[in-house]
């Protein structure tokens, strides 16, 4: 490989990661199309498209994070709402894939009925990223089988027991995110037989084990959690985007193609 082409993690954390993810990781094969960009401005999705509504804190990094990842799906439409816009119910019945972080104001006593409806029915599919659970309150909890734990020291994680049985985190190793808040999560039931757990995280300094992967079917919807993802740190982490590719695919009840990224050249 030519080294002008090479991208270390450190050029990543100068250059941004929206920038570095562009980058330093390539497109998809035959079935890539064109990215179309982050939409602010809200309009009702176009037919044959798969929007993807992200409805986060108003920082790059979750937006851009998920953005760099999600985006790559085929005929994707990318709406990107920070949190203190107010979600609609038409909003929502627009949306094929929910992305949630930081998102306190859509959980309206509506929106949580259109959503468990949407899901069960509609077969919306929803991914909770980071600290979803604290905000979405307790019926959307018990919808998830999945109950908030607080994050303990800020410390480098890593991440483990990953599902060799399930294709989000079939063949993927341990790894170790750099620094984040280690938010886990209380399940419900773990009898639950539509309720899997796809990975769980240690902390580095306190030892610390938790839950911070699983995923729930309802209805004809498909509900991923995924609590890292606090830090930059997290979004680089390559083996954490193919998880976070693959759960996208999932949810959407897509098959699931292999990661538009590779592991060539990363390093510290």
């Amino acid at each position: 490989m030519d080294l002008t082409q090479k991208h270390s993690r450190r050029n990543m954390l100068k250059t941004g990661l929206a920038a570095a993810t562009a980058a330093a990781l390539p497109t998809p094969g035959a079935k890539a199309q064109q990215r179309g960009g982050i939409h602010e401005e809200w309009t009702p999705k176009k037919p044959g498209t798969i929007r993807i509504s992200a409805i986060t804190g108003e920082g790059d990094r979750e937006r851009n994070g998920l953005y760099s990842i999600t985006s790559h799906l085929p005929n994707a439409d990318f709406w990107w709402a920070r949190n203190t816009r107010p979600i609609t119910p038409e909003m929502l019945h627009n949306t094929d894939l929910l992305l949630t972080y930081y998102s306190g104001y859509l959980y309206s006593d509506e929106n949580v009925e259109i959503i468990i409806d949407d899901i069960t029915n509609r077969g919306m599919a929803w991914i909770m990223i980071h600290n979803t659970p604290w905000f979405c309150g307790d019926k959307l909890n018990a919808f998830t089988n999945a109950y908030p734990m607080l994050h303990r020291e800020i410390q480098p994680v890593i991440i483990r027991n990953l599902n060799q049985e399930h294709p989000i985190t079939k063949g993927i190793e341990p790894f170790i995110i750099q620094l984040d808040e280690q938010f886990g999560a209380y399940i419900a039931d773990p009898d639950d037989p539509n309720f899997t757990l796809l990975f769980k995280s240690q902390g580095v300094h306190d030892q610390h084990i938790t839950i911070q992967g699983w995923c729930v079917q309802r209805g004809k919807g498909r509900i991923v959690g995924l609590t890292p993802g606090h830090y930059e740190w997290t979004w680089y982490q390559v083996q954490y985007q193919e998880i976070v590719w693959r759960a996208a695919q999932w949810a959407l009840n897509l098959p699931i193609e292999p990661f538009y990224g590779n592991f060539d050249n990363f390093i510290w």
